[in-house]
């Protein structure tokens, strides 16, 4: 049997603060497109928001270089 601790339980809220990195991506290749700018730059900030959500769920289970 493990010693280590169980993880604390996902609620709504944090599956919605897990999501905002993601969304705030698509938020900027909307604007992206808007405002006639590279479509990389939004595609870019989609993948930066994945890896946002990435550490966060990290952070939340302890898992990592700062566990």
């Amino acid at each position: 049997m493990s010693d280590a601790p169980t993880p604390r339980p996902i609620s709504k809220l944090t599956l919605a603060l897990w999501a905002l990195p993601v969304l705030a991506g698509f938020v900027v290749l909307a604007l992206a497109y808007a405002l006639n700018w590279e479509p990389w730059f939004g595609f870019a900030s989609i993948i930066a928001g994945g890896l946002l959500t990435i550490m966060l769920v990290g952070n939340h289970y302890n898992v990592g270089p700062d566990a």
